[in-house]
């Protein structure tokens, strides 16, 4: 892997983004014997860990066979019981939230299953002979994310829930070619979507089958950027958003930014177009990208390391220090 000669590269947040791929080819490879099979199955997490599960539940909506729940409040849903294997997410082991959650699911019955890089939740874990799934120890909760996407898809092949996890060894290749491209390259997308964003703050959208991608550019412009930013999908977009977009007089201080799934139907990809043409008629230019993958799961994740750079160069645009440890999606919850 080469790397750019942009400051950005020698950051700590970059050094972890880039690795995605590596990192869920790291999780891939684990083996567990200590998971049943299971009907049902849920993450809790929050922030990064719950893109995680985003991810993993928009790929098991097109592919997969069971629907997963991600679970990002205090209480689970009444259909856990000792059928179901609650994955609980938490990178530092001391998010308030997981910790509840954990709790809920051992009094419940349920299947127990953690990935953490420790803390309280990795303590609870060991004394209560569940599964364990470590993350290495070192990273910002977002910079682990693919760690996290990798052991979901373990614990769901060994509950029984997907066939095998083929199609994410399968689309890993592909993505570290698109990533390579992308950092050998100083003027890349990536730095050409930061500079069009500007000062303004950046409003993500997408087809609602890769909504885990919007939700995570939305995230890393927020964390890594230090701005605003939303996001929402297409074609719900038609329904309420295209009436703000061409009605408010503050809608200059805001930039929509789309990512083209280039793999959906015409239909779609017309319901897209469409009110994006009437956004430039109004005077409201988007930023277009093209995810040119061959399937869902690698615009997935090609989406995802593209909206990673992107937040570090306007981090960088706005002298942001990326290197500085803030608090993370991880450490900052509900009181004890």
């Amino acid at each position: 892997m080469r790397k750019s000669n942009c400051s950005v590269a020698g950051t700590h947040m970059f050094q972890q983004v880039v690795r995605l791929p590596e990192q869920i080819e790291f999780s891939l490879s684990s083996l567990f014997f200590n998971i049943r099979r299971t009907s049902k199955f849920a993450i809790c997490g929050m922030g990064t860990c719950a893109i995680a599960g985003e991810v993993v539940s928009d790929y098991m909506d097109d592919k997969g066979a069971h629907p997963i729940s991600v679970i990002r409040g205090l209480e689970l849903p009444r259909w856990v019981d000792s059928d179901t294997t609650v994955l609980v997410i938490s990178y530092s082991g001391d998010t308030p939230e997981a910790l509840h959650n954990y709790r809920s699911a051992v009094r419940k019955g349920a299947q127990v299953i953690c990935v953490t890089s420790g803390g309280e939740l990795e303590e609870l874990c060991v004394k209560d002979d569940n599964v364990l799934m470590s993350i290495p120890y070192g990273f910002q909760s977002r910079g682990a994310l693919g760690y996290m996407i990798g052991y979901i898809v373990v614990a769901l092949h060994y509950c029984g829930l997907i066939d095998s996890y083929e199609d994410f060894k399968g689309a890993l290749p592909s993505v570290k070619a698109y990533r390579d491209e992308l950092i050998k390259d100083d003027n890349n997308e990536a730095r050409r979507i930061a500079r069009f964003i500007g000062n303004r703050s950046p409003v993500v959208y997408g087809f609602f089958n890769m909504r885990a991608t919007m939700l995570r550019w939305k995230y890393q412009f927020n964390e890594n950027s230090k701005v605003l930013s939303f996001c929402g999908t297409f074609p719900e977009f038609n329904h309420n958003e295209l009436v703000g977009w061409t009605s408010d007089m503050l809608t200059d201080r805001f930039v929509p930014v789309v990512l083209m799934d280039d793999s959906v139907s015409q239909m779609l990809k017309y319901m897209a177009e469409t009110p994006i043409g009437m956004l430039s008629d109004n005077g409201t230019e988007a930023y277009i990208h093209h995810l040119q993958g061959d399937c869902l799961l690698t615009n997935t994740l090609r989406g995802i390391i593209l909206g990673d750079l992107t937040s570090l160069y306007l981090a960088h645009l706005k002298n942001v220090d990326l290197n500085v440890i803030d608090a993370s999606d991880d450490t900052v919850g509900m009181p004890e």
